[in-house]
């Protein structure tokens, strides 16, 4: 009995399920000239505005800065001129 509840229960998830479908509309325009091509997106988050001159403008971190771990020695030219003076 639960072999057959089990099988007509795959049976029918199994022969009424939808079929998926991928999406036929383009997304984009090609436009070819020559050696030219110019391809439009036509979702592009890009031109949905955003960066005009009244809107927020985005933020971005400023990089941190660098410094060397070994610094040079700001006294050794003085010291290399007195060594020098006696030569």
């Amino acid at each position: 009995m639960k072999l057959r509840v089990a099988a007509a229960v795959a049976a029918f998830s199994v022969l009424l399920s939808s079929v998926a479908f991928a999406d036929n509309t383009p997304t984009y325009t090609e436009q070819r000239s020559g050696s030219d091509q110019n391809v439009t997106f036509l979702d592009d988050p890009l031109a949905a505005g955003g960066f005009g001159p009244n809107d927020t403008p985005i933020a971005v971190m400023a990089h941190p800065k660098r410094i060397m771990l070994l610094r040079p020695r700001t006294q050794f030219v003085t010291e290399m001129l007195k060594s020098v003076e006696n030569l």
